[in-house]
């Protein structure tokens, strides 16, 4: 009982943390795209914006222009980050959530179990407690209910079947 115990225990703990990897590595990927966002933001910005203001610059006034150019790196900049923002786990995080279920629903039948065996063995510490007072406050009566009975019970049904044996 204690060995399921232990193994449950076991395959939770892996469980786990087979799911906070599968969360990390969502997580760094996540970080990953925010930071490739971050750079396309920076050089985008510097590159096209150059280029950008030169070209709307002959068409709108300066700072029309620069304002086309950044609101378009910025679009950009969101676009990636939407994308990153959605990167979910794959398939085989809903597997190790199975994994988890299954182990905390063993640990909790064997958790069951245990408290069984110990509120038996409860039960039993009380009985004998109450026949070591029972014999300390009436020894006869406690001798007699305990070794006389059954030796008496014992004895006539010898007999019987010594009975039965002869006929």
């Amino acid at each position: 009982m204690l060995d399921n115990l232990v193994r449950d225990l076991q395959v939770l703990q892996k469980a786990d943390t087979l799911i906070g990897k599968i969360w990390m590595k969502v997580l760094v990927q996540r970080v990953g795209l925010f930071a490739f966002a971050g750079l396309i933001a920076v050089f985008g910005l510097g590159m096209a914006n150059v280029a950008g203001f030169y070209a709307l610059q002959k068409q709108v006034d300066a700072v029309w222009a620069a304002a086309i150019v950044a609101a378009v790196d910025f679009g950009i900049a969101i676009i990636v980050l939407l994308i990153a923002n959605h990167a979910k786990p794959g398939p085989e995080i809903e597997l190790a959530l199975d994994v988890r279920k299954m182990a905390v629903d063993a640990l909790q039948a064997d958790a069951r179990e245990l408290k069984g065996v110990i509120e038996a063995i409860g039960q039993d510490v009380r009985d004998a407690k109450q026949s070591i007072a029972g014999f300390m406050h009436h020894p006869l009566d406690a001798a007699a209910e305990k070794l006389l009975i059954p030796a008496v019970l014992s004895i006539i049904r010898g007999l019987r079947h010594g009975k039965k044996e002869q006929a």
